[in-house]
């Protein structure tokens, strides 16, 4: 009789999970989409993997080989699906990449061109398309599009964006705790470092958003379903929990070599640089040995965490037609060039981890090279979800749709080409090559990525670049024709433009 019992126990399991799946394979594919915050790419495995195999294991590894590191639950998202490896903020700052992952549109355009400023009533994002095609939309952790810029401001104006789950949105903080209050989500200790000493597996806010994403699959495991995790983490302050804050020793790790280059102190300093992103001249580089310690223990929580969301995705028998995508909004430099923080052009400040897992339309272990950036997305997951054309305008986003590439590999419909700015900056970039004016009019900077990975050296004067710096001179005249950026339309900036196009 207990073998019996326990038989039938074990078919009942098999069938709930058989009958969720069933009750979705009708359906559209699931989207989770996980967002982090100022996270720099060479931090996840999966990425330093890739930079090694072209033998550079310097910028693969820029902090040292860090004991004990690793991201295993992020790169299964590559391994099983694709590793973009030019994926690029719009702007790298919070609010205006944000504003283009949700709508398709570059920041001129959804009007949040800087932090503090909200997207319009009036947008259409991806959550009010998924939401005619009858998708439940959850939102849980940071949203920074908010109108009135509130902290930590829960559930800000969800009328306004699509959502219908949100009660665990907020505006913008990185507290290191969250909790209830009865029904309330509340912070109940707004100190950073305090937060995180009192913090444990269930309050830390990565672990604590997290488990409120499980809840949500759980809740919509029958129904099709688009869910945004917006982590905080690993932005400052650059503190984490126990054990992560004592997993990684100062001892262990190092300044990056291009932290003291010379360069960095010289004359001939990019114009688009300000000096409040440098580290200055006698700064104590203990602190920032300890803060990549920290750093890397947030990122460590993170992708254990990971592995919590796929887990459950796996238990409901849900994985397979889900897209998980692992990004994040802007990236960090960490004290790669002297610098901190974001705002500026160079790789680890705009560029992005993007990896995407859907293997009804994704082969595993495929790596796209194309540039791209966050405007790209709307179109893209749209399409692999099969999106109905009444419910969506491609025409109505300024993004590229890159399944395609995603699916099948062929690049040759694409313009390997994507465009990057701030308020006092605009850059065209490739896989390769990266072309920089600032709006002060001073000389523009040129990369060569392959020749000088570390970005200490400006091309620009150099006669054999001239093609390719009028090819993507014209690209940026074109991309300002057609999205109204004031920047490259604008006086300083367009006769400079106009001035290398051969």
């Amino acid at each position: 009789m207990k073998y019996l019992l326990l038989s039938i126990f074990s078919l009942l399991i098999g069938f709930a999970k058989c009958n969720s799946a069933f009750a979705q394979k009708k359906n559209k594919p699931n989207l989770i989409l996980i967002i982090t915050d100022e996270h720099n790419f060479r931090t996840i495995g999966a990425y330093k993997d890739i930079i090694k195999k072209k033998g550079l294991e310097e910028m693969a590894n820029p902090w040292g080989e860090i004991p004990n590191f690793s991201t295993p639950h992020i790169n299964r998202i590559g391994n099983e699906g694709a590793v973009l490896t030019s994926m690029y903020s719009t702007t790298p700052s919070c609010a205006p990449s944000r504003s283009s992952m949700f709508t398709g549109n570059y920041p001129q355009t959804t009007g949040v061109t800087k932090n503090g400023k909200g997207i319009k009533k009036e947008a259409n994002t991806i959550a009010k398309v998924l939401n005619k095609e009858g998708y439940s939309t959850g939102y849980i952790g940071k949203w920074h599009l908010d109108h009135e810029d509130q902290k930590p401001g829960w559930q800000p104006n969800p009328e306004y964006h699509g959502f219908t789950d949100y009660k665990y949105m907020f505006n913008r903080g990185h507290w290191k705790i969250l909790g209830m209050d009865g029904d309330t989500p509340v912070v109940p200790i707004e100190s950073g470092s305090k937060g995180a000493k009192e913090a444990d597996e269930k309050s830390y806010t990565t672990d604590w958003l997290t488990d409120r994403t499980i809840e949500f699959i759980d809740k919509n495991q029958k129904e099709p379903f688009m869910c945004v995790l917006s982590l905080p983490d690993p932005h400052t302050p650059n503190v984490v929990r126990k054990p992560y804050s004592k997993m990684y020793k100062v001892e262990d790790v190092k300044l990056p070599e291009t932290y003291s280059t010379t360069a960095l102190r010289n004359e001939d300093y990019p114009g688009w640089v300000t000096k409040k992103q440098r580290f200055k001249v006698g700064y104590d580089s203990t602190k920032l040995l300890k803060h990549i310690t920290q750093y890397h223990g947030m990122v460590k929580c993170i992708d254990d965490n990971m592995g919590k969301i796929l887990q459950k995705l796996e238990n409901l028998n849900l994985l397979d037609n889900t897209i998980v995508v692992f990004t994040s909004d802007h990236g960090d430099m960490l004290g790669e060039l002297g610098h901190e923080n974001k705002g500026t052009p160079y790789e680890s400040s705009a560029k992005i981890p993007f990896l995407i897992r859907y293997p009804k339309e994704i082969k595993e272990k495929t790596i796209v090279d194309n540039a791209f950036n966050t405007a790209d997305w709307m179109d893209t997951f749209l399409a692999l979800m099969n999106v109905d054309k009444k419910n969506f305008d491609p025409n109505s986003t300024e993004g590229i749709d890159f399944s395609d590439l995603l699916k099948n590999g062929d690049r040759s419909k694409y313009d390997n080409v994507t465009f990057v700015r701030m308020d006092s900056w605009i850059a065209a970039i490739t896989d390769r090559y990266k072309l920089v004016y600032d709006g002060q009019g001073t000389k523009p900077w040129f990369f060569d990525l392959e020749k000088d990975p570390t970005e200490s050296i400006n091309f620009f004067d150099e006669k054999e670049y001239k093609t390719i710096i009028s090819e993507l001179s014209s690209k940026l005249l074109d991309y300002g024709t057609r999205t109204n950026d004031d920047l490259v339309n604008g006086k300083k900036i367009n006769p400079q433009i106009q001035s290398n196009i051969q």
